[in-house]
């Protein structure tokens, strides 16, 4: 499943790692391939000290076998980005000259992972603006989840991207559009929300699918704690009730400013990434469900 919006900042690896940790902890096995050059995802999200993107540069150009990072917390591997992914939008410009072939070779070598891991979810994050690289990445994956915010720039984005969608669908990729989840925003801001929906379900006129009923809510304290401290949601939450219990302790002790936890309770956000997750899974059961029904391999 691809997460991905042509515009950056809308929340793309906050998902990513969120739902991955989540679905790891049922016990599920889960691989989070990492295509961004800024390897938000596996770096700052994840705490995945990996390669700078170098083994799934030479897996796009050359079709070599991918090593994932394993055990970056139970059932949960890595495929690590960075700054190595940069070559690909070159690699593709000369691609009919040197008979590259950017989306075989990784839809090849993800299948041969897949087959000797044996994966329930395979997770990939996009970074916004290498082209090339993102139209790879939708004619690999199965499924696509778009984040976005609530301001113009980043529905701009979504739009952006329907269109590249729209033509990886036409050049033959099964690509299924899941839904459009809204990122960062205020609960109670139930009008602007509202109208914000209208215009997603504008963009999406045609595509088969609707908005996701899940939106995750704004919390500046916690996004810097899970980014810094390279925790996923649920371990935020935990690592914040122990705080709580032993914040008298740390007063006495006069502890370090850079120990300090900003979320006092980060569970509200924990709760809405937990609903995310459970309806993309449900939403990808149902695809799936329908896609055997129809007689499609």
């Amino acid at each position: 499943m691809l997460v991905a919006n042509q515009k950056g900042g809308v929340g793309k690896s906050s998902i990513v790692s969120a739902v991955a940790g989540m679905v790891a902890a049922t016990g599920r096995r889960v691989l989070v391939v990492d295509a961004d050059q800024q390897a938000n995802v596996s770096s700052s999200d994840l705490g995945v000290e990996g390669d700078g993107g170098k083994g799934l540069s030479i897996t796009l150009q050359y079709g070599q076998p991918l090593t994932p990072v394993r055990a970056v917390r139970p059932n949960l591997d890595v495929i690590p980005g960075g700054p190595a992914l940069a070559v690909i939008s070159a690699v593709a410009a000369t691609a009919a000259q040197t008979n590259t072939d950017l989306r075989a070779n990784l839809t090849q070598t993800l299948n041969d992972l897949n087959d000797a891991e044996n994966y329930d979810l395979v997770l990939i994050d996009s970074g916004p603006g290498d082209a090339p690289l993102l139209e790879a990445l939708l004619g690999t994956a199965r499924y696509l989840v778009v984040p976005t915010k609530d301001d113009d720039a980043s529905l701009s984005g979504v739009e952006l991207l329907a269109m590249r969608y729209l033509r990886a669908r036409k050049a033959g990729s099964l690509i299924q559009l899941l839904g459009v989840v809204l990122f960062d925003t205020n609960p109670r801001a139930t009008a602007r929300n509202r109208e914000v929906f209208e215009q997603v379900n504008d963009l999406l006129d045609g595509s088969g699918a609707d908005p996701f009923e899940t939106f995750i809510r704004s919390d500046r304290a916690a996004a810097v704690d899970l980014r810094t401290r390279h925790l996923t949601p649920l371990e935020l939450v935990e690592v914040a009730e122990s705080d709580q219990k032993n914040r008298l302790q740390r007063l006495r002790q006069k502890g370090k400013t850079g120990d300090r936890l900003w979320s006092r309770d980060p569970s509200g956000l924990a709760s809405d990434y937990q609903a995310l997750t459970r309806e993309i899974l449900s939403r990808v059961s149902n695809a799936e469900r329908d896609r055997v029904a129809g007689g499609v391999a």
